[in-house]
């Protein structure tokens, strides 16, 4: 416990922590402002399908990672997570805070998980787990699955008699 404590008094490690965890801040942040609307399911299925293309996205594109990644939390990368284009990290931190927003349309939200997104991006760029490349594009793709997970949800509940 107490070598966890001081693990986090460097302020590099606690930005690891953070940014590392970045996409599972978000997901708890997302649900729990969902959990009692409808959206949340629709965020649930496209947070899933957004994985889903990550990995098809990896797969295909079969990128390498930086060679010279600096692990100060270890991570290992099976399967097609060996690939870093696009970044999963990236991706996920972006479809979250677009979805969450475009329901929501909280400042005080967005900028706490804008803050949280960037310091996500950072990790993963100063510790070289992904160029800046993966990055942009892991955040673009985010935002469109978003964008239109959010668009056919909203659609969806528009129709619906439920």
């Amino acid at each position: 416990m107490f070598e966890y404590l001081s693990f986090i008094e460097n302020k590099n490690n606690l930005i690891d922590i953070i940014g590392f965890n970045g996409p599972i801040i978000l997901f708890f942040t997302s649900v729990t402002n969902l959990w009692k609307q409808k959206y949340i399911y629709g965020y649930l299925l496209f947070y899933i399908i957004n994985t889903f293309i990550n990995n098809i996205l990896k797969n295909t594109i079969k990128q390498s990672r930086p060679t010279n990644i600096t692990n100060r939390i270890t991570e290992k990368y099976p399967d097609v997570h060996k690939y870093g284009m696009p970044s999963y990290h990236a991706q996920s931190v972006f479809f979250s805070l677009t979805f969450l927003y475009l329901v929501k349309k909280s400042v005080f939200i967005l900028l706490f998980e804008c803050f949280i997104a960037f310091i996500t991006l950072y990790q993963r760029w100063i510790n070289h787990h992904h160029t800046k490349e993966q990055l942009l594009v892991g955040s673009f793709i985010g935002i469109i699955n978003a964008y239109l997970g959010y668009i056919t949800t909203h659609e969806y509940l528009s129709t619906s008699i439920i």
